[in-house]
């Protein structure tokens, strides 16, 4: 459901469903409810296993709405290594609707999915990533880290291995991420081979990763940061809350010049030799492209930064495949098939 309609549901009728916590704090399902509304009333569940988390959050959104088949088939998916690890798929549907307490029939629809097709979706043009035979292309994205904290519940989480990436090429000691999201640069950090030590911000802080409170523009520091990573909201195709500081409610003039005193701070922050790397894509919708990625190189060297390097990050995860495809279709272009890695350094 989007952010709107959750708002408009709550002044309707009320917090109907309430956000489903562990006795840890962890959220198995309500995370976007949570986001709407900080204060939105919440329960705890006591879960004995990993399992059983998963088993709440199945029931939880299979009773009150239908699923998009993807993250239907991931559920299913997670509960089979859950279960048996060594070979998933021995257990039977029969078995594992049982274990689950769903029907089979709800398990057979789920345990399988693939990509939409042109003849399901409508005639469209293709994908913006060419020279592959028959998307070859999708072979070459690095499987998602299944143990990456809570990406399912956050649109447009930074996969790990961009993370990961940036880690062993530059070795940084001291990392800042000022636009944090769910704590993956964090995580990454943290489980790092020697570890690296990360200092995490956003206006939405998420504590249970470390995330704290701060606006990017207002970072302080004593320390100068070897890398600072941002991945940058691409204008409002995700409104992530409604902070009046934060970039996915601003229109584009307001947008860049925000990101421009952001820039400026990070200027200020990075070490001498430092890299501040940024995940950014462009904005599509109805017909109409903005350029965020060409903008955003002009706007990093007008505030003193240097494009060092740059990298495709493709996207064949994400799950609005038929979503990107749908659009494609309807407004004529090109579904959006990967992001850009800008790396700078100072000038």
């Amino acid at each position: 459901m989007k952010k709107e309609d959750l708002e408009e549901s709550e002044k309707c009728v009320g917090q109907i469903f309430p956000v489903i916590k562990d006795q840890h704090g962890n959220t198995l399902d309500g995370f976007h409810r949570k986001r709407v509304n900080p204060n939105w009333r919440e329960i705890t569940m006591e879960t004995k296993d990993e399992l059983h988390a998963l088993k709440i959050r199945i029931h939880a959104n299979i009773i009150r709405r239908g699923i998009e088949k993807k993250e239907g088939y991931d559920w299913v998916q997670k509960a089979r290594k859950l279960l048996n690890p060594n070979n998933p798929n021995q257990l039977s549907q029969r078995e594992l609707a049982k274990i689950l307490g769903v029907s089979k029939t709800w398990v057979q629809e789920h345990d399988t999915w693939s990509p939409p097709t042109m003849e399901n979706i409508g005639y469209f043009y293709g994908y913006n990533v060419w020279g592959f035979k028959n998307e070859s292309w999708r072979n070459l994205v690095i499987a998602g880290d299944p143990n990456q904290p809570d990406k399912e519940f956050y649109h447009g989480s930074t996969p790990a291995f961009v993370i990961r990436q940036l880690l062993d090429m530059f070795q940084p000691k001291l990392i800042l991420d000022s636009m944090a999201g769910v704590g993956t640069t964090g995580y990454v950090c943290s489980n790092h081979n020697p570890q690296v030590e990360c200092h995490q911000f956003d206006l939405y802080p998420y504590e249970k990763y470390g995330v704290q409170q701060r606006d990017a523009e207002f970072i302080e520091s004593e320390k100068k940061y070897d890398l600072i990573f941002n991945h940058i909201p691409y204008l409002d195709m995700v409104k992530y809350g409604d902070h009046e500081q934060d970039l996915s409610t601003m229109n584009e003039k307001e947008f860049f010049d925000k990101l421009k005193r952001i820039f400026l701070r990070n200027y200020y922050l990075l070490a001498e030799n430092g890299v501040y790397a940024i995940l950014v894509g462009d904005w599509r919708f109805g017909g109409k492209l903005i350029p965020i990625t060409a903008k955003t190189t002009l706007l990093a060297q007008e505030c003193g930064f240097k494009l060092y390097d740059e990298a495709i990050k493709l996207t064949a995860e994400q799950k609005g495949v038929a979503l990107q495809e749908y659009r494609a279709s309807k407004f004529g272009y090109l579904a959006q098939t990967f992001d850009t890695v800008l790396i700078f350094r100072r000038a």
